[in-house]
């Protein structure tokens, strides 16, 4: 029986999850705040794609939006294993608040139901959906960028 794409997908998620994990465990704090920036500069570069579309700089498409959509929830499920206790400061800057570690359950939770948010936009196959599920996506980066990323100076 072929394997669905959204199946296909997870067993892809999962598969990072471990990795970051086992790689995690071995990582300096400074290696940590590295890779985590990096995934959320992965995060960035689909918004990007997305904000193109919302802006009709780029044609909408559901493959297009399927495929941005898909590597901002890898990159967030990625990011998610990348924020262990002792990395909150490194040899490298960083802008995470230490509220993550202090809150941890509310800081895995938002993060998780942003990554579910993008989970959600891959399925988006219509034009008049692309809206709403994207403003849910945006709403859940701020919130976590409000609450958990201080300011770049």
């Amino acid at each position: 029986m072929p394997m669905t794409t959204r199946r296909a997908g997870a067993w892809s998620t999962a598969a990072t999850l471990l990795t970051a994990a086992v790689a995690v465990a071995s990582m300096s704090a400074t290696e940590a705040i590295k890779q985590r920036q990096l995934e959320m500069e992965g995060v960035r570069n689909g918004m990007a794609a997305l904000g193109a579309i919302a802006k009709k700089e780029q044609p909408f498409t559901a493959e297009a939006v399927g495929t941005a959509a898909g590597k901002i929830a890898d990159h967030l499920a990625a990011a998610a294993e990348l924020f262990p206790e002792g990395s909150d400061a490194g040899d490298v800057q960083t802008w995470a608040k230490p509220e993550i570690w202090t809150d941890r359950a509310a800081f895995d939770e938002l993060l998780e139901s942003t990554r579910q948010a993008a989970v959600g936009l891959q399925g988006v196959t219509e034009p008049e959906a692309f809206g709403p599920a994207l403003g849910k996506l945006g709403a859940g980066c701020k919130s976590c960028h409000d609450l958990y990323r201080l300011p770049k100076q």
